[in-house]
């Protein structure tokens, strides 16, 4: 850790670990102090480190701190080994948490504990991630030219609705947001989109996945296939044989339902699974991320950033369904203050929002009012349209 490359790259991983010797946690703290004090030094002696030890904490009896600097100074250790030492090292503080969890339950002192290995198995995969950031970071070396016809593109995956290939563009890795009051359309408008993207990418071996934690998973399904096939349920019931071909055979396979999920960690290995183009997650403020607390507006943000972060990682877009707060019901065009108890951090995580607006007049019971509140899309533009919603066929025409 006296290379200052080696310090910045693993210094704040090994901080982490709290069952690490005090004396040595110590020292690391200082050597991490001096690289902030002198940003430009390429390396220490330990000489310095002794010196700006004792000048801050001055002690009669340096031997001990003396040892511990010495004997990381006693043969040279490349980045190599030194990551493999913290890893071993990491390995072996995380078994003893395990065993801390473990060891009431063997000797039945308590129950009910176990989900908590998981959790340590979270924080272990988070601090064997031993690349600093500055590793990942991308030098974009491509030319304006090259830029701005890369932003022309898209998959060539569209929506249902005119005014968000617009204003989006095609689908597109990002994270956004549809939100509506309840029981005005929402999720007939995500299934009505799954279903028109399931058509485009009939054939290809893409995937789309939904992910739900609120309604039930089998009449969701079924939604999904009216529809595809713009049938009303009472035809698509009588005809149940035909129904369940006719949905295949238009690309209907290429969606793939899970309910009753509300861990961020199930829905991860759901990606991983099947390597979606598009991932809904509904209800979204309803997911939890394992080991954080996720209540409030702070924690609502932590988990749409965690869902933001995973569109990038895995190259797909993630939909979130949401609802709009009592402020939203009865008007036109919802925004990003309609987001049910969040603040400015939630929608600062949004690369676009729509919001479902409906007016409670005779005359408008089938009328929706889109609106596209937020966009960092491919053409940046905000735009609102006037549609209507067909519940018996679960589609939207506008």
């Amino acid at each position: 850790m006296m290379d200052s490359k080696q310090q910045e790259k693993f210094n704040r991983h090994v901080l982490r670990i709290d069952n690490l010797d005090r004396g040595q946690k110590g020292v690391l703290e200082h050597i991490d102090e001096l690289y902030q004090l002198f940003p430009d030094k390429d390396g220490l002696t330990p000489q310095e480190l002794k010196a700006y030890i004792q000048k801050k904490n001055p002690v009669k009896d340096t031997s001990y701190t003396s040892a511990i600097i010495d004997s990381s100074m006693d043969q040279e250790i490349g980045p190599e080994i030194t990551q493999t030492l913290l890893e071993v090292l990491v390995e072996r503080h995380m078994a003893t948490k395990v065993m801390a969890v473990c060891s009431p339950i063997v000797s039945n002192q308590v129950s009910g504990k176990f989900h908590e290995v998981l959790e340590v198995y979270e924080e272990y995969e988070d601090l064997i991630q031993l690349n600093s950031r500055a590793d990942s970071l991308i030098d974009c070396d491509m030319t304006f030219q090259d830029a701005i016809s890369y932003r022309a593109q898209d998959s060539g995956i569209k929506w249902p609705i005119s005014v968000l290939n617009r204003c989006i563009g095609g689908v597109e890795p990002s994270l956004g947001v549809v939100i509506a009051r309840p029981d005005t359309g929402k999720t007939s408008f995500i299934l009505n989109c799954l279903a028109y993207w399931a058509t485009q990418v009939a054939g290809t071996g893409r995937q789309l996945l939904y992910c739900g934690n609120e309604e039930g998973i089998i009449g969701l399904k079924a939604r999904f296939g009216v529809s595809l096939l713009g049938w009303e349920t009472e035809e698509a019931e009588k005809r149940a044989s035909d129904f369940g071909r006719l949905v295949s055979q238009k690309g209907g396979d290429a969606v793939r339902f899970h309910g009753g999920i509300r861990s961020t960690r199930d829905v991860e290995t759901l990606i991983k699974r099947y390597e979606p183009l598009v991932v809904v997650a509904d209800q979204i403020g309803k997911f939890k991320i394992p080991g954080r607390d996720t209540e409030g507006p702070a924690g609502l943000a932590e988990v749409y950033g965690w869902f933001r972060g995973k569109s990038q990682e895995y190259n797909t877009m993630v939909v979130g369904a949401a609802q709009a707060d009592i402020k939203g019901h009865d008007i036109e065009w919802l925004n990003m203050n309609h987001i049910n108890a969040s603040k400015t951090d939630v929608p600062g995580e949004l690369d676009w929002g729509i919001g479902i607006g409906m007016l409670y007049k005779a005359g408008l019971e089938f009328t929706r009012f889109i609106n596209v509140f937020k966009n960092k899309m491919k053409y940046g533009r905000k735009g609102q349209s006037q549609v209507t919603f067909n519940p018996e066929r679960c589609r939207y025409k506008g």
